[in-house]
């Protein structure tokens, strides 16, 4: 089964802080709910957020999707699926 992941770690020593796991089933049942021009309405995160929805409806697709990392913040997010 494949899964949607998102993680979030420490950016300096990588220790892992959180992580949520959703079955890219039930990610694409969501994805069949937005409007067609739902990432457009985000302006500075739509190309991430085509990216992500891409991937789910992507039956082939396996790997890391987006990588971000803030060290302001110290955290780094890693949306994939696997």
């Amino acid at each position: 089964m494949r899964v949607l992941k998102i993680e979030t770690f420490a950016y300096h020593d990588g220790e892992l802080i959180d992580s949520v796991s959703v079955p890219s089933a039930l990610a694409k049942t969501f994805i069949r709910f937005l409007p067609k021009n739902f990432a457009s309405q985000f302006n500075e995160n739509s190309e991430q957020l085509e990216a992500i929805i891409s991937a789910i409806s992507d039956p082939t697709f396996n790997g890391t999707i987006l990588d971000i990392t803030d060290t302001k913040d110290n955290e780094r997010v890693i949306i994939s699926i696997s």
